[in-house]
């Protein structure tokens, strides 16, 4: 889940996965729209796929335990080198040295230089030959370097390492080379006796793993609807990765369209459908 995903998303949806997903044998005979349901509001949903692949290893290969070392780690679909070693220190307290991004910039600002994760994996390994609690020190290390050694506005004044670290007190400007694409999509709402219609496969480029709401991306879809009687619903700004989109939502009543390729389901079963945030926040 922290793949590529904050701290405090993570923290308020752990519990409730949780509860529903408490150990690797729970995950058996489920199927993957109900994973999906779980997983959503995460987002990067492709971890999921990858999750789901996992997980089944795991209960047949390895009876339901997560192998404790790092070949076989790294041989699990969305396993690498770095979620593999923060398995390694903190769940099994092993000698392995997760590198994130922020470890990466704070040993990197240390000595002035661009470091790789190969290098400050022996800079450790050399600082830390003797046997230790490489739990702590990975968990020290990866809070330490996030709170102090902040990417914009770095705590100098407060860092331990001040006196011989070669960034201190550098003027670090705030940069954002993130361009923003901005974007206009327009989804539907096509309603019949209160079910809804969805695209199984959509030409909305995102969540590709859901259903989803037609859009006007989806041109053979709309050319079957008679368009003219659409209704204003609502209109909103949604932001994905770096793509703000400009999102209108138009409501139509129509007769059912039978297809291989579209599924109604009662308004009543919404709640209970795996659907990302963005189709969330369009219909509740």
């Amino acid at each position: 889940m922290l793949q590529q995903t904050t701290v405090n998303t993570v923290q308020n949806k752990l519990k409730s996965y949780l509860k529903i997903f408490p150990n690797f044998k729970s995950y058996k005979n489920i199927k993957m729209n109900i994973l999906l349901n779980s997983w959503s509001g995460l987002g990067y949903y492709n971890r999921v796929e990858n999750l789901f692949k996992t997980i089944k290893i795991i209960n047949s290969k390895y009876n339901s335990e997560l192998p404790n070392n790092k070949t076989d780690l790294l041989n699990l679909p969305g396993v690498g080198e770095y979620t593999s070693s923060a398995i390694m220190a903190i769940g099994f307290n092993k000698k392995a040295f997760p590198i994130d991004v922020n470890v990466r910039r704070l040993l990197s600002r240390l000595v002035n230089n661009s470091l790789k994760d190969r290098e400050i994996e022996d800079i450790f390994d050399t600082a830390l030959h003797k046997r230790m609690n490489y739990r702590n020190f990975a968990e020290s290390m990866m809070d330490y370097s996030s709170l102090v050694c902040k990417k914009k506005i770095p705590l100098c004044g407060n860092c331990i390492f001040n006196n011989f670290c070669k960034s201190a007190f550098k003027d670090f400007k705030k940069i954002n080379n993130k361009k923003i694409l901005k974007k206009n999509v327009n989804f539907y709402i096509i309603e019949n006796n209160k079910t809804i219609c969805f695209i199984k496969n959509p030409n909305f480029q995102f969540y590709k793993k859901f259903l989803h709401l037609p859009s006007n991306l989806d041109k053979e879809f709309l050319s079957k609807l008679n368009t003219e009687k659409k209704v204003n619903y609502r209109s909103f700004n949604y932001s994905i990765t770096n793509n703000l989109f400009k999102v209108k939502v138009y409501f139509i009543e129509h007769s059912k369209i039978y297809d291989d390729n579209y599924i109604w389901i009662k308004r009543k079963n919404l709640k209970s459908t795996a659907l990302p945030t963005l189709f969330k926040k369009i219909l509740f």
